[in-house]
């Protein structure tokens, strides 16, 4: 079954609901898919669940969809956010498709002492977010966040616990660099979790004294191999899933 994701702006979904597709998604169906009308496609916006829709107009500029019935309820409750600094763009892409897929609820881009990137293009990720969350059968799609300086994001510490994947293990003080998912099994579900991956040459010290100085950061150890980010991100959102998230 096709599924596509529409504009949260769109009135709540009802039955007998109308919508018109954009230029986009019309095209797909009419000339790439090929369908007609009285196919059926299945739809969600984040909010309603998901809904088979019937095609009831068929132009060569536009898709008219008529709301059948509810198939799926909306799930409650969020992912965790996934806070990276910026590397290169396939990578980040790679990331960004599979952090959809693996639940994250916020996908917030960073930029640190030793970010090698000032800027990315935010609509393109947001696409891809998309297209990944119709593949999946996800019933929502990650906000993506524009890149802001880490500083900035610890600052406004919009969340409860920040998972920081520190990639030197060297223990520092009294607080030891906990194996990740040692630190995961302290975690409630409810709590708004931050896991933070740095950029390819890792945090400075300065960004890392920082981190640990705080009592909401809690440095995890991601094993005895120096990973890549999309290995360290992918990776942690695997065992986030698998002991506080959905998997369980």
């Amino acid at each position: 079954m096709i599924r596509l994701f529409i504009s949260e702006t769109t009135p709540p979904f009802a039955e007998g609901l109308s919508v018109i597709l954009n230029p986009d998604q019309s095209r797909y169906l009419a000339a790439v898919m090929r369908l007609s009308v009285d196919d059926t496609v299945s739809i969600f916006n984040g909010r309603d669940g998901e809904w088979g829709a019937r095609l009831s107009e068929v132009g060569k500029k536009a898709v008219k969809l008529d709301l059948i019935e509810q198939t799926r309820p909306q799930p409650t409750g969020q992912g965790p956010i996934l806070a990276v600094a910026l590397i290169k763009r396939s990578a980040l892409e790679y990331i960004v498709e599979k952090a959809t897929e693996l639940g994250a609820g916020t996908i917030q881009l960073l930029t640190t002492r030793r970010t090698n990137a000032s800027h990315t293009n935010v609509e393109r990720l947001v696409s891809i977010a998309k297209e990944s969350a119709e593949q999946t059968e996800r019933l929502d799609v990650p906000e993506i966040l524009a890149p802001v300086k880490l500083d900035r994001f610890l600052a406004a510490a919009a969340f409860d616990r920040l998972i920081f994947g520190d990639e030197n293990s060297t223990h520092e003080g009294t607080r030891e660099t906990l194996p990740l998912l040692q630190a995961l099994k302290t975690t409630a579900a409810v709590e708004r979790s931050v896991i933070l991956i740095g950029p390819e040459g890792g945090f400075d010290d300065d960004e890392r004294l920082a981190l640990r100085g705080r009592p909401d950061c809690i440095p995890v150890n991601l094993g005895p191999r120096i990973l890549r980010a999309d290995t360290a991100a992918i990776s942690a959102l695997t065992l986030y899933q698998a002991v506080v998230g959905d998997w369980r």
